[in-house]
This record gives structure tokens, sequence and C-alpha cells, in this order.
């Protein structure tokens, strides 16, 4: 079985093993059950911990395991090939965490990047009145003293109310976002209501609220006014795992048809020798190889330290709409059995279409490449 064309590194290789021997083992046969009641076991998310998968990417200094891009993705693909949802939850807290570890100061850094190892991270920005144009926020963050004094709603956020800490989005003037890490701990935080959503059932979606909560001005994430860049940076990160989530669900589906297909019979011959069956396992394994291709050369273009927000974006808006035709195809595969809810077909099928939504809509995506690409051009 072809599980990547990059070539991992020893290292990469190893942890790539472990992730995959684990997941197999905890993750892949609670697949269904994490669908159906609606969240995790908290046991299962005890032995995440436990791995050091939280803190995959935080530098050696700050206690963690310091992976490369390369080596996330293949961890949220080698997840997502077994449950959709564990994975969207480690995107989700990477996407956060990554951001602390390129734009935090040093004080920022020590007090949390150590935390990340065992406290789930999130990043919020889009609010009950809007989510894309940024400059549309309405929650504040106003300077008193010493201090930052911070108050909005944010909702839809990927592991809402599971997380502990949050990257936050406010307004510091009428036209400028800046960046805060703010905590659960503070006073003024609040939890909000859970959303239940169609697919990807396991992560946990939610809203905070910031009643009067003071920061310290160290819990500004990168400068003044750079919070559009963080903004743009956390989505071209989340992008890269997002087409890695994408290839994983399509990943999934197919070894599920290939099972299916070697034992189900059409007047005694195996089903997958009939070639309208044999065209549906071909564009399953096309959508998951062509996908794969565009999340590992995003990572690439990150860890050689090139541009690689375009790429990821392409990652995410092929994947998203290939994993769910993927999705599509094993469904018709395995018939009645593909559209019952007493079979994991139909709940992929769920979890793909939260992918042409999450981090960026395809029409925005479509507007972003375009872009990208004339601009390459000119």
């Amino acid at each position: 079985m072809r599980f990547m064309s990059v070539k991992l590194k020893e290292v990469n290789q190893m942890l790539h093993q472990m992730v995959v021997d684990f997941a197999e083992k905890e993750i892949k046969p609670l697949d269904m059950i994490i669908d159906k009641e609606q969240g995790y076991p908290k046991d299962l998310w005890d032995k995440i911990v436990q791995t050091g998968f939280l803190g995959l990417t935080v530098p050696y200094l700050y206690d963690g395991a310091q992976f490369d891009a390369v080596a996330e993705a293949q961890t949220i693909f080698d997840v997502a090939s077994r449950n959709a949802s564990v994975a969207f939850t480690l995107e989700g807290h990477y996407k956060a965490a990554n951001q602390i570890i390129k734009y935090g100061n040093e004080t920022l850094k020590k007090k949390y990047l150590p935390q990340a190892n065992r406290r789930v991270f999130a990043f919020s920005s889009t609010e009950p009145q809007g989510g894309s144009n940024v400059l549309g926020l309405s929650g504040t963050a106003i300077k008193d003293g010493d201090c930052w004094v911070l108050n909005g709603n944010k909702s839809m956020i990927t592991n809402g109310g599971l997380a502990e800490v949050y990257c936050v989005l406010l307004k510091t003037g009428p036209e400028e976002i800046s960046c805060f890490v703010v905590d659960k701990e503070m006073i003024g935080f609040k939890y909000g209501k859970q959303e239940e959503l169609f697919g990807m059932r396991g992560t946990p979606v939610g809203e905070i609220f910031l009643e009067n909560v003071k920061v310290s001005e160290d819990h500004l994430l990168g400068t003044l006014g750079q919070g559009i860049e963080i903004g743009h940076n956390a989505h071209a990160d989340a992008r890269i795992n997002m087409g890695a989530i994408a290839a994983g669900i399509s990943e999934h589906a197919l070894s599920i048809v290939l099972e299916y297909a070697k034992t189900r019979k059409a007047l005694d011959t195996p089903i997958i020798n009939l070639y309208s069956i044999q065209q549906k396992i071909t564009e399953i394994a096309i959508a998951k190889e062509n996908t794969q291709l565009l999340y590992e050369e995003a990572a690439k273009l990150k860890d050689s330290g090139k541009p690689y927000d375009r790429v990821a974006t392409m990652a995410k808006s092929y994947g998203s709409r290939a994993s769910f035709d993927a999705c599509d195809h094993a469904l018709q595969v395995l018939g009645g059995y593909g559209y019952s809810t007493e079979y994991p077909v139909e709940h992929l099928l769920r979890d793909a279409r939260a992918l042409q939504i999450a981090e960026g809509s395809l029409e925005k995506m479509v507007i972003e490449i375009a872009q990208a690409v004339v601009k390459e051009r000119e």
C-alpha cells in the first residue's frame, strides 16, 4: 500500500510508523462510535496527549518534538485515514500552535509552547455576523495602561470548547486587526454553545465569549496590526493539513471499497472484477493520489522557506471536492450498505463535505487561486 509520494527522513518514517500503529489500534475501532456519539471517549484523548502528538511541531527548546511540515501533514493523513474528526482536531491545534511558534515573543513562547504538549489550542477569527472579511469583525482589544482589555464573541471555532488556549483576532483600531493569546483560566473568558454539525461530528466546534478579559502586553501575538497577516498564515498552514484530511478520507473510502468489492459477488463473481466497479476504484485512487501530491508539495515548500499558500489552497480546494466525489463513488459501490448509517461510508461523505466550507469556502478558494495565478503571469 502506497501512503506517500514524498520520501520521508528516517526520523519522520519512525514517527509515521508510530502514528499508523496508534491510529490502527486506538482510533480506527472508534470511527463509528465517534460519529454516532458526536465526541471522543476521554481515554482516547488522554492517550493522544500521552503519545506527544500535540507537541509535534513545537521546538525542542520548549519541550516539543520539532518535526517539520511534511511530518505534520503525514500525521494528519495517517489519522484521517482512520477517522477524520480526530485529524481535524489535531489540525486546529497545530494551526494555533504554529502561529505562536512563528509570531510569539519569547515570554509568550516560554509560557505556552510547553503547554501545547498537553493542552489543546485553537485559532479564532469568525464571529456570528461574519468571517471571511476580518475588517468586518466587531470584537475589540482596547489598551488600558500596561494591559489590553478584550471583548467579543467568537463562533464556529474548530476545537471550541475543547481547547484551553486561543489565538484570537480582534480590532485594535477602525481598520486594524491584531491577534492575542487568551487562556480559558482568565477572568471574563466564557464558553458558549457547541454546534451540532452535519459532518466531522467528533470535532468540537463552538463559541467563546470575552467579557473585559485583561491580558498583559506580552499576550499580543506578533506586532500591533499584524493580525491579518497572522490570519492569512494560519489559513495557509491549515490548508496543507486540510488537504491531508481530504486525502485521508479518500484513502479511508478506498480501503472500505476494496474490502467490500473483493467479497461481494454478482453471479458468483466478486464485483471487483466488474468494469463499473473498477472505474469507481480508479476515480477514488486518483482523487487520493492527486490530493496527496498537492499537500505534500505545499508542505515541502513550507519546509524550504518558499511561498506555499497558493499550493496549500489548491490542496484544500481540489481535495475537498475530490474527497466528496470519492466518497460518493464509494457509497455507490456499496449500494444500500453505503447509504446505511450502520456503515461508515455515509459519515465519510458528510465529513468530506465539511472540507468545502472550513478554512475558507470553495468560492473563496477560487478567487484566491485565480488572483495568485494571474499575479504570477503579470
